[in-house]
């Protein structure tokens, strides 16, 4: 038996005892939970942590390392005529995804333009490039258009390289490489209501130029900026004093650690002592590749991950061909499967994807397969909470679990365990990250919660303790997604016929019908995540939201019949789609009321919204489930009659 297979039947009879005592340790673990979601806490909320791209003093931390700049095109010859007919913000795969369903709707690749202000396509994928990056949902499911395509992913969960290797080739593919405009960004929007299109202001900033600011005007604008993509600092004092070494891990610096994205020897950390701050999801993937090279390294917890197996291997394409890719419709059906398997009712009989997310049944509480299964009724959700918990605290107890078995050190296995239910945070999956802790250069720091105090010249300090270290990897992650408007999280203002976004959607909240388009600012295309879906598998929601925006484009220039136009949703349909929201959302609000700090509560904050905001914060949550989002826009799309949109010329 090999040792992945021997860990999966220790952690699955350990998994069993959890459950076997499950009903003895209930209210002692739930205390457990709410005593280290106290620790966590803290007054600033998401303000305590810098903002790179909003900070002027930050600035060299969010520098692009990647860019080709002889590749890319000046502004100006890319709007000869200072117009377009769609402007798609975004050049990462919804970006990308935006333009093929536009596309395949109708539209001229030439007609569009795709504003990106990194150097390439590939989004997030573009900008991180740290060694060990990988997916951690199943490239099968995750990288899209695998069947029109015809790719066959390298591994089961794509590295990095190769996930932007492949947004690269969409875009030859679908002839929109020529669209992009790299090194560019939209600054304001203004809606013109006399000739029904927007005022778009651009500034394209390539390095050793001073900055080119453009004036354009495009029919339609479709906004897919991404949901990770402007990286955030601890707000810790001293951070700019410190005289080393430090990066942030969307910005890796292989001048200071050696290596390359193809290549993860890190021969330049072999005399340095290197610290990462953070213990998330990316943290996960570096830390086993570091530690193989630093001489020491220092790992700096605030909150512990619960780090599943991922059982990675390579694709064996003849397997792919036969058993994966074996019918027309392969890739929709086995992300319907994997979607089928978050439910607390009963599950497929067959698990395509088999991961540990398919697993994870405790997600049904944020991203349940169906909404039917859901409480109808306000007062059916404490029984079900009861439910879910008694459903995921096995599975936390089995991850606790693998900690002490994989970790020889018993403390350390113990701090490396954490205390919260599965839908609180992104869960993680790796198979080396744990055993990492079991080398002798490498030292866990626990924090209890609170984080680092400060940096010195040549330190990170923690208590009354220095810790001097020649490198600072800083693996903090991203400003929140659930945080802002359209236009906050694109940097960007948006002014519609009624004035400008963020004093509209702060003062009554979103507008959307179908998350798509909101009733205030006609002819621009959203794609989430307020009153929108979600999924483990994001990418397929952008795509479901992407069919959607062309599918009602196409059927609005139909009917205006060659006039220019404005599209929006009746004020009547945005306000149904809306009670929808706040009814789906009833189930949500009260898995994540209690949850420990993290991007997916605002860190903690939204359990002290005012009353007076709860319905506008109802209002602006997400739809749920991406499956039944996507079986619900197909049923609309099927009636024909584009009702709730209205197309005025």
């Amino acid at each position: 038996m090999s040792a992945l297979s021997s860990l999966a039947v220790t952690e699955a009879t350990q998994a069993s005892n959890a459950e076997d005592v499950i009903g003895v340790d209930e209210l002692q673990v739930e205390k457990r939970y709410g005593e280290e979601r106290s620790k966590r806490l803290r007054d600033e909320g998401i303000d305590q942590f810098v903002d790179i791209s909003l900070s002027e003093k930050f600035q060299k931390f969010g520098e692009d390392p990647w860019v080709d700049e002889p590749l890319v095109k000046d502004v100006k010859t890319q709007f000869p005529n200072n117009r377009t007919q769609i402007l798609i913000l975004g050049g990462g795969f919804g970006g990308l995804l935006y333009a093929v369903r536009m596309i395949e709707a109708g539209i001229q690749p030439e007609d569009l333009r795709i504003v990106e202000s990194g150097g390439g396509f590939g989004g997030t994928w573009y900008y991180n490039r740290y060694p060990g990056l990988m997916c951690d949902i199943e490239s099968y499911c995750y990288l899209p258009l695998l069947e029109e395509t015809g790719y066959i992913p390298k591994h089961r969960y794509s590295v990095g390289e190769e996930i932007r290797n492949y947004a690269n080739l969409i875009a030859e593919k679908y002839n929109v490489a020529g669209s992009a405009v790299f090194q560019t960004k939209a600054e304001k929007l203004v809606w013109d209501e006399e000739t029904k299109e927007w005022q778009v202001q651009l500034t394209q900033r390539r390095k050793g130029e001073p900055p080119q600011t453009l004036n354009i005007r495009s029919q339609f604008v479709a906004m897919v900026n991404g949901v990770l993509n402007w990286p955030k600092l601890p707000g810790l004092p001293g951070i700019l004093d410190y005289q080393g070494e430090m990066f942030h891990t969307a910005r890796w610096d292989y001048s200071v650690t050696g290596g390359s994205p193809t290549d993860a020897s890190l021969e330049k950390l072999k005399d340095k002592r290197v610290a990462i701050i953070g213990t998330g999801a990316t943290a996960v993937q570096i830390v086993p590749q570091v530690a193989r090279w630093a001489k020491q390294l220092y790992v700096v917890q605030r909150t512990p991950s619960n780090v599943f197996r991922r059982d990675q291997r390579e694709t064996d394409p003849e397997w792919f061909r036969k058993e994966v890719a074996n019918v027309p419709g392969w890739q929709r059906e086995r992300i319907r499967n994997f979607h089928q398997h978050l439910t607390i009712a009963a599950q497929p009989s067959i698990n395509l994807v088999d991961d540990e997310w398919t697993r994870a049944v405790g997600l049904t509480a944020v991203l349940g397969y169906a909404f039917s299964e859901r409480p109808q009724t306000a007062e059916e959700i404490p029984a079900y909470m009861r439910k879910l918990r008694a459903i995921d605290l096995p599975r936390q107890a089995a991850a606790r679990a693998r900690a002490a078995q994989v970790v020889r050190d018993p403390a350390v296995a113990e701090k490396l365990q954490a205390w919260y239910p599965t839908w609180c945070k992104r869960p993680c999956f790796h198979d080396e990250y744990l055993s990492a802790f079991n080398r002798d250069n490498v030292a866990l720091v626990d924090t209890g919660g609170k984080g680092p105090d400060s940096l010195t010249a040549d330190s990170i300090v923690i208590g009354d303790q220095k810790c001097p270290v020649d490198v600072i990897i800083f693996a903090t992650g991203f400003r929140s997604p659930f945080a802002g408007t359209p236009a906050e999280k694109a940097n960007l203002t948006i002014t519609g016929p009624n004035g400008p976004m963020s004093q509209e959607w702060a003062a009554h909240g979103p507008s959307t019908f179908h998350g798509v388009l909101d009733h205030n600012f006609p002819n621009l295309f959203l794609f989430g995540l307020q009153q929108a879906p979600n999924s483990p598998n994001y990418l397929f929601c952008v795509d479901a939201m992407a069919k959607h925006c062309a599918y009602i484009l196409k059927e609005a220039k139909l009917r205006a019949a060659g006039k220019s136009f404005a599209v929006t949703p009746t004020k009547a349909a945005a306000e149904d789609w809306a009670t929808q929201v706040m009814i789906r959302g009833a189930t949500r609000g009260a898995a994540m009321m209690g949850c420990t700090p993290s991007y997916f509560n605002l860190e903690g904050a939204i359990d002290r919204v005012p009353p007076e905001r709860r319905v506008i914060m109802a209002r602006s949550g997400g739809w749920g489930s991406g499956e039944d989002y996507s079986n619900y826009v197909e049923a609309w799309r099927a009636e024909g009659n584009l009702w709730g949109v209205e197309v005025r010329t």
